[in-house]
């Protein structure tokens, strides 16, 4: 069947013969869900301030007792879990980064 293959003599490659699937669908899962999380914390956020919004003494109350809170959480235990955080980022990066090297 000649006449159907065509071949690129000009020496020019396409951008998507260089494209690979999976990389394609690990950025636009990675996209979406940072979409996503960003969205969602927003929101929650958006619904906490106008919860607490307000003049009343209930809601006042309500935010005395949670600036309390902010204050006197106990930071070795939070620091003992953001460490943790850190690490696995860390290393989750440094995979990622050596899965581009291969």
């Amino acid at each position: 069947m000649k006449g159907f293959h065509r071949s690129s003599r000009s020496g020019a490659v396409s951008v998507f013969s260089e494209l690979d699937p999976f990389t394609v669908f690990r950025s636009t899962l990675f996209l979406f869900l940072a979409i996503y999380a960003v969205l969602t914390v927003w929101s929650a956020a958006w619904r906490v301030r106008r919860v607490l919004a307000g003049t009343d003494p209930g809601k006042r109350l309500l935010r005395t007792y949670l600036a309390y809170q902010v204050v006197t959480v106990r930071l070795r235990p939070l620091a003992g879990e953001l460490l943790q955080i850190g690490f696995w980022s860390a290393l989750l990066v440094i995979i990622w980064w050596l899965h581009t090297k291969v």
